[in-house]
Formats: structure tokens, sequence, C-alpha cells
């Protein structure tokens, strides 16, 4: 009788036992980290920063969908009454577009494969090669990439007023090929650590087999960094898509991109609003200018880099699985 209520016991015991470690394992994990506390405290802070950095464009998306009459309207807050559209037909022909897409795009384009050039070929030629006067260089580079650009302006000014560089695509182009394009200094310092990362037994293998460093260059430590090309070419070029304050005074009005055109939306919008032949604009109140107007440029100006980086993502995360990069 004492034995069976020992062994009804034991195994009530073991049972609470292996429920309490079914539970614990449950919510810790084996390892903490595939426990469900570790995983919902993980996606609930994705969750709060993923919120911070969506809510203003929800918000400019929300708003550019909204006519001015719901704008003024104190009962509409997200969801508008009606998907108005209209706003991106008309701010659409007030940023001239497809035009100052392809205009932004090849001006942006262009200046980043050449900063990439020039960045890659600096970058890799401070990694491999000693010489007098390295420190200096480093010291240089620094130094243009904490003082604010505004400090160069009338010294290159003057250069592009002498090279008659103003004015055209050469005004940003010949800079980024010559290592002083935009945040070069950082793309520069970018390559350097990807390229220090590369086994010099590689190189020196090379070079026993008669390549020089141009071919080793182009042949070995191209392919070891994709992913340096891959994060420049991305910064690079929403960097020259969005920058407004050189190319406002370097391209003197000749060339107009996306964002310098938002810039004076509401002097074209009035025009547009008045050709559209949807009315007067005193009398039709979805004519005005406002902050849908305003929201909607906006978006239409970033929808290209927001595909190019939902493109580039993939690529970028497998380049880093197959580069295979490691130290010495």
């Amino acid at each position: 009788m004492y034995s069976n209520l020992a062994e009804t016991y034991n195994r009530f015991t073991y049972g609470v036992k292996k429920n309490r470690l079914k539970v614990k394992k449950m919510f810790f994990g084996s390892q903490m980290s595939d426990g469900l506390l570790y995983k919902l405290s993980t996606y609930t802070i994705l969750l709060i920063f993923g919120f911070v950095f969506l809510y203003p464009l929800i918000y400019m998306f929300s708003v550019s969908l909204m006519s001015n009459l719901d704008l003024a309207d104190s009962t509409v807050e997200w969801l508008p009454t009606s998907l108005y559209t209209f706003n991106y037909e008309l701010t659409w022909n007030a940023l001239n577009m497809p035009n100052a897409f392809f205009t932004t795009a090849l001006l942006a384009g262009v200046s980043t494969i050449c900063v990439i050039i020039s960045s890659a070929l600096i970058g890799y030629g401070l990694a491999r090669f000693d010489f007098r006067g390295k420190n200096i260089v480093f010291l240089l580079l620094l130094f243009t990439y904490i003082v604010p650009k505004t400090l160069f302006f009338i010294p290159r000014y003057q250069i592009f007023t002498e090279l008659n560089l103003k004015g055209n695509i050469g005004a940003l182009v010949v800079p980024a090929l010559t290592g002083q394009g935009e945040q070069a200094a950082l793309f520069i310092l970018i390559f350097f650590q990807f390229f220090r990362l590369i086994p010099k037994a590689m190189e020196e293998a090379a070079f026993l087999d008669g390549a020089n460093a141009l071919r080793t260059f182009w042949t070995i430590a191209i392919a070891m960094v994709r992913p340096a090309f891959i994060i420049v070419g991305v910064y690079a070029f929403s960097l020259y898509w969005n920058e407004t304050f050189l190319t406002s005074f370097y391209l003197e009005g000749k060339i107009q991109t996306v964002p310098m055109l938002l810039g004076s939306l509401q002097q074209t919008y009035e025009g547009v609003a008045q050709a559209s032949g949807a009315g007067d604009p005193g009398v039709n109140p979805n004519l005005s200018y406002t902050e849908a107007i305003a929201f909607t440029g906006t978006i239409i100006s970033i929808l290209p880099l927001a595909i190019m980086y939902l493109i580039v993502q993939r690529w970028f995360v497998e380049s880093i699985d197959k580069s295979g990069i490691t130290g010495e």
C-alpha cells in the first residue's frame, strides 16, 4: 500500500517537473533566443521602432489622398471620405514627370558610378600600399568629412568657373570622379575597411602569377567586396538624388531635378491647376495648394528610392552570405 502511494507520488512529482520544464522551455527556450518571451519582446521592440519610422510615411500618404474639403473637416483624421487621386495627377504634371525622373536618375546614376570608381580605387590604394604621407591623407579625409560642405563652397565655385563646369553635369561628375564627390571621404573609408579584410595571401598569389596591382584589383579585390559596392551605391545614389544645395548653385537652373522642382512646387502647381480645366482655383477649393499637395510631391519624389531599397536589400543580404570575407 505504501509502495503504491510512493509510486503515485513520484509519478505526480515527475509530471509536475516535466510540465514545468515544458513551460519554461516554451517561454525562455533552451538557449534563451528561441523562447516565446524572447521572441515576443524582440518583435514588440521592432514594431515600436518600425511604427516610429513608418508613421510619417503613413500620415503623408493618408493626407495626400484627401481633398481640401476633407482637410478642413475636423472629423476626418486618417481615412479620407473618398480616395482623391486628383492630387497626384496635378502634382505629377507640376513636377514635369516623367522627364524629371529621367533627368534626376541620369544625374544621380552617373555621379554614383563615378564616386564608386574613385572611392574604390583610393580605398584599395590606402588599404594595400604604404607610402610617405599616408597618415596625412587620412587626416585630410577626416577633415573633409567633418567640416561642413558650405565651407568649400566659395573655392569650389571659383574652380568650377575657371573650368567651365557650371550649368552642366560636369559640376557633379568631375568631383565624383576625382574623389571629391558627395560624402566621398566616407565612401573611401568604407572601401578601405572592406579591402583590409581581404587575405593578403590571395593577392600575393596573383602577384606571383604575374598580375599587376590594377589587374589584382579588378579580378580579385572587387569580387571580394561586393557588399561595399552595394552599400556605397545605394547611399551615394540617394544622396545625389536628394541633393539640392549644390545642384541649385552649380547647375544654375539649367538642369532641373525632382528635389529642385519640389522646392518650387507651389509656384508651378498654381499654373497647372489653372490649366487643368477643373475650374477656377479661387472657386474650386480642391485646386488650392495645401499640405496634401506638398505631401503628394514628397511621396512621388521618394518613390523611386523606396523601390530601389526594396530591390537592393535582397542582393545586399545575398552578397554578404556569398562573399565569405575573412581576416587573417
